[in-house]
């Protein structure tokens, strides 16, 4: 090497690679999330040492209207500042000014990138409590480029001496962010983004709804233009309720708390190690320390069952990495494959939940955990269980269900039957999944109404009582007076005709009585009704939008100038009140819905009040497709039927498995047939020949063969073993109408499961079939 050659290379990127690496597309709200991580870092700790702090982030962002590319996007927070060596520390790409472990971000490169993606030039401005002067760092990429240094000018400026925080100003914004947030949505969609990646952070533990204190959270305050954000609250059934599984309650919500073998930590790049270490392998650090992990969270089922909006999080140090995740509703087959487990039934889930994991790896994005990490793969294990969740596979596979806690949720809470057998508002006649789901949207925004699960729970059992119908009346009996009437003495006996009468019950009988006003009429109707629960909403009747509430009465006279009828209507202030007579024929003989009676009852009137130029069929038709709840198609009855024969299949193979020849031989060629080729179906290596020797063949019989059962072997499934029905100590031709009774259930079953008509009549009597069939079957 002569004096001429270099003896070293200086490998100082160009500032250029800042603004390269910003080409990554980061949303707005992911930038800002960056920067508030840090801001979140400090003010824990800072809180930690100064429990009078009352810790406080504000962002501020351009409205549609001002957006433009010298516009300001701000984020400070109030925390204990930084002197100008910490900052220098801090704004170092691909160094962290503070230890990573514990925290939810770092400045260094991930403030850098955030920044750039934001603007071309980045103003901080920080400082401590009992300074004289703020310190100033301005990056400027443009002038960085230019000069080819990554020195940065510091400036100072007089500040008060209590004052102290940390104020980042991103300026030059780029034309893309200039696009995003000239959208009226920008702000808007940024706090929700931020409510979600935040919500255990912003979550005060001691809320008024329910689970908070399940749920937990750290009470941090953010702001989004002097607005706060608020935390997306997850909509949970109060963990006190509960529902039966296999004779024991399954509660709605439970707490996870899996403790792990303790691990070592690098305290300053966060790598963890399962034995001691020296040195740090990332980043040479000595500061490695022993720390306790633990997966810790909870599970719980949602107040609403939707399509898409269930799952669970998972988070880092309190912030969500993941949101709704669904991947541990899948199960991962020996060969590698995933099988999608839930939800079942139309498609529809409602299990939701928080799991931590502090000490599992993610991306540089912070959009993802490393899911083939071991430490992911733990909680999977733990959490969700390595079997499948489905308990006949799992038996089928390996000879024992699922015992993990996503299990028991899986198998109490997978069907959405209305009622409280599974906790699921209903309206006597159908699940009310989209009014459900409307009250989620009211809990979310706040209204004191809707915070506990009191109206979800209300809209289960009413559905229950609104299906039942009232309790048969009795009267007390009054045989023993009946002699006391044939001698012409019943004024002796106990009935009302023999309370005495006093001088001042005599003078209170002449008094004139007050004629009941019409508000006092339908206060007394309101007393004693029931509302149906999806009916209180707002409806169009041509240009206007009155709120409609129809409620069902029981033992109450329901009258309209004197004289009594089957409905009562008011309509005051743009308000409609319908009240609709339980006992009425047309709901006790011909089972029409309390709804229908309303609307085709109100309907005349309706009309004249409100208008409206169209005959009375498409008035009650417009009314009803406002409901969509109650819509009846194929599809509904085809997953209902699919429901009730997985019932009746799960107990037929505990029952057959007592005595399959028995069982075997009350089925038709074509019904063992159907059971081998569902089997086959189901578990393509099932041995069959061993199937029928142990009675598992029960486990997948048709509708048909269970029909066979009834007609061929009443004895061994009546009488409380799969069905209620009386049979053994019966006569004969009373047996007869048993059997011919639960065998017109299954054949209507049959034709469900075979592919459900398409005409709402036949469709509406076939569910009302299915809730009959339901009634009959044995539960747990």
């Amino acid at each position: 090497m002569t004096d001429t050659q270099p003896a070293t290379l200086n490998l100082t990127p160009s500032p250029r690679i800042l603004e390269m690496i910003a080409e990554v597309d980061l949303q707005l709200h992911q930038c800002l999330g960056e920067l508030i991580d840090n801001a979140l870092d400090e003010l824990v700790e800072a809180s930690a040492q100064d429990p009078t702090l009352e810790p406080r982030i504000d962002v501020t962002l351009p409205t549609a209207g001002a957006a433009e590319k010298s516009s300001e996007i701000c984020v400070s927070d109030n925390g204990r500042g930084m002197s100008p060596e910490q900052l220098q520390d801090a704004l170092s790409a691909g160094t962290s000014g503070k230890q990573r472990f514990g925290s939810l971000g770092l400045f260094g490169m991930g403030f850098n990138i955030a920044s750039a993606r934001l603007g071309a030039i980045t103003e901080v401005r920080t400082g401590c409590n009992g300074d004289d002067q703020w310190v100033i760092a301005t990056i400027d990429l443009l002038a960085m480029q230019r000069q080819a240094s990554y020195d940065v000018p510091l400036r100072y400026e007089d500040k008060a001496r209590e004052e102290h925080g940390t104020l980042v100003t991103v300026t030059k914004l780029r034309e893309d962010m200039v696009t995003r947030l000239r959208s009226t949505r920008a702000v808007r969609d940024t706090m929700a983004h931020l409510g979600r990646i935040y919500t255990f952070m912003l979550r005060d533990p001691q809320g008024g709804h329910s689970g908070a204190e399940l749920m937990g959270g750290a009470d941090q305050r953010l702001y989004v233009n002097e607005r706060a954000v608020s935390p997306h609250l997850p909509c949970i059934w109060d963990p006190s309720r509960s529902v039966i599984y296999k004779g024991a309650p399954v509660p709605t919500a439970t707490k996870i708390d899996i403790p792990l073998t303790n691990a070592y930590a690098c305290m300053n790049c966060g790598r963890w190690y399962t034995t001691a270490y020296e040195k740090c392998i990332d980043c040479e650090s000595t500061d490695i320390k022993e720390q306790e992990r633990q997966v810790r969270g909870w599970l719980g089922i949602q107040r609403y069952a939707d399509k898409s909006d269930f799952g669970l999080t998972f988070l880092r140090h309190g912030r969500a990495i993941t949101y709704q995740d669904k991947s541990l509703f899948n199960w991962e087959t020996p060969d590698g494959d995933f099988e999608l487990e839930y939800p079942i039934e139309l498609g529809m889930g409602r299990i939701v939940g928080e799991l931590h994991l502090d000490h599992a790896p993610v991306n540089v994005r912070k959009t993802n955990f490393d899911t083939s990490s071991q430490e992911w793969r733990f909680m999977v294990e733990k959490v969700r269980g390595p079997e499948p969740l489905r308990p006949k596979h799992a038996m089928r596979l390996v000879g024992h269900e699922n015992g993990s806690p996503m299990s028991q949720f899986f198998n109490a809470y997978r069907e959405t039957r209305p009622g409280l057998r599974y906790l699921v508002p209903g309206n006597g006649e159908t699940s009310i999944h989209e009014q459900a789901k409307s009250w989620g949207t009211k809990f979310r925004d706040g209204d004191p109404e809707y915070l506990t699960d009191e109206k979800w729970y209300k809209a289960a059992a009413d559905h229950n009582r609104i299906k039942d119908g009232p309790p048969a009346e009795t009267k007390p009996s009054t045989d023993d007076d009946d002699w006391l009437d044939d001698e012409g003495l019943g004024h002796l006996g106990g009935g009302d005709d023999a309370t005495e009468s006093t001088d001042d019950e005599d003078a209170a009988e002449t008094e004139p009585v007050k004629p009941e006003t019409r508000e006092e009429r339908f206060a007394r109707y309101r007393a004693s009704a029931m509302l149906i629960p999806d009916t209180d909403r707002a409806i169009r009747i041509g240009t206007s939008q009155p709120v409609l509430r129809v409620y069902v009465t029981s033992g109450v006279e329901l009258t309209e100038d004197g004289l009594s009828q089957p409905y009562a209507i008011q309509i005051v202030g743009g308000e409609i009140e319908v009240y609709v007579d339980s006992g009425t024929s047309l709901i006790a003989q011909y089972a029409w819905s309390p709804m229908n009676v309303a609307l085709v009852c109100a309907a005349p009137q309706l009309k004249s009040v409100y208008s409206v130029d169209w005959s009375i069929h498409q008035l009650v038709m417009s009314i009803l497709d406002q409901f969509p709840d109650r819509r009846v198609d194929a599809a509904a009855v085809r997953a209902r039927a699919d429901s009730l024969l997985d019932d009746m299949r799960d107990r037929l193979g505990d029952l057959a498995s007592k005595d399959p020849n028995a069982y075997w031989s009350g089925l038709s060629g074509e019904a063992r047939r159907a059971a081998e080729a569902n089997a086959v179906t189901i578990a393509p290596d099932i041995d069959w020949n061993a199937a029928v020797d142990i009675g598992d063949f029960g486990r997948y019989l048709s509708a048909e063969g269970v029909h066979d059962l009834v007609t061929n072997s009443p004895a061994l499934v009546l009488d409380g073993t799969l069905f209620r029905a009386t049979y053994a100590s019966l006569g004969e031709e009373t047996q007869a109408d048993q059997v011919a009774r639960v065998g017109a259930l299954l054949a209507d079953l049959r034709r469900m499961t075979a592919g459900a008509p398409t005409r709402r009549v036949e469709l509406s009597r076939l569910l009302l079939t299915a809730e009959l069939l339901d009634e009959e079957i044995v539960s747990e």
